[in-house]
């Protein structure tokens, strides 16, 4: 097994017990009186030379602990000055130590938009992405099968939240490309390796024929490799560990 075959086995265990303590029926009753606006996540991005999200995460699998003095709101805050599009939470408990009270706390103080960065393998977790302020969320591509994605598609619509559909190869980004809503994000860190590799997102941006945002994901680490990636067409980048370390 893979450390993604772990994150994902680990998650839906978590979802049993989550389901229990808060059933969907009671998220979607709360999401009713609440009324939450669009997400303006993808409207953040467009029209611009560079748009940067900017991530806010504790630890990964592939780095350890990134932040040990981790405050996100002070991290959201020093992204908003920097200029950043959006902003990256992770929200995965065990492996990247996130949290859902992360992206409220961070909500409550930012007119960023937000993705709520986890492993999305059940209906339940995108109304709850909606229902804790999530304006986006992420849709891993190698870890949902053809229907889920349709489906996760849209209810993602219906709860006006934009998405992004992750992608690692060919085959992947063949099997999402007419998805025409859907933001392309482009992984370079191989989740099975953990080896980088910027050429990911130039080789796949070039077979890519649609004009869906397309996002290069993970390994960039300071302005040259965005003026690289640049020179390819591509616009929007997530940036983590190196803006978290404060190396970019």
């Amino acid at each position: 097994m893979t450390i993604l075959d772990d994150i994902v086995k680990n998650t839906r265990e978590k979802l049993v017990h989550k389901k229990t303590k808060l059933p969907l029926e009671e998220i979607k009753c709360k999401l009713k009186e609440l009324n939450l606006p669009k997400g303006r996540f993808k409207e953040n991005l467009l029209n611009k030379d560079q748009a940067i999200i900017a991530e806010i995460k504790k630890a990964s699998p592939s780095a350890g602990i990134i932040a040990q003095n981790f405050d996100p709101v002070s991290k959201a805050k020093e992204y908003e000055a920097f200029g950043a599009s959006a902003l990256s939470i992770l929200t995965e408990e065990d492996f990247f130590q996130g949290h859902n009270q992360f992206l409220i706390d961070v909500k409550a103080i930012t007119t960023l938009p937000i993705i709520r960065k986890d492993f999305m393998i059940d209906e339940y977790q995108i109304y709850e992405a909606k229902l804790i302020g999530a304006d986006c969320i992420l849709l891993i591509a190698s870890i949902l099968s053809d229907n889920e994605i349709k489906q996760f598609v849209n209810l993602s619509e219906t709860l006006e939240l934009d998405y992004i559909i992750e992608v690692h190869d060919e085959v992947e980004l063949k099997r999402v490309e007419h998805f025409e809503n859907a933001m392309i994000g482009v992984n370079n860190r191989n989740l099975k390796t953990f080896k980088v590799d910027l050429d990911n997102s130039i080789n796949l941006k070039k077979l890519f024929k649609g004009d869906n945002v397309f996002i290069a994901e993970s390994g960039i680490k300071n302005q040259r490799d965005l003026d690289l990636l640049k020179q390819q067409d591509i616009n929007v980048f997530l940036i983590g560990e190196s803006l978290m370390k404060n190396n970019f």
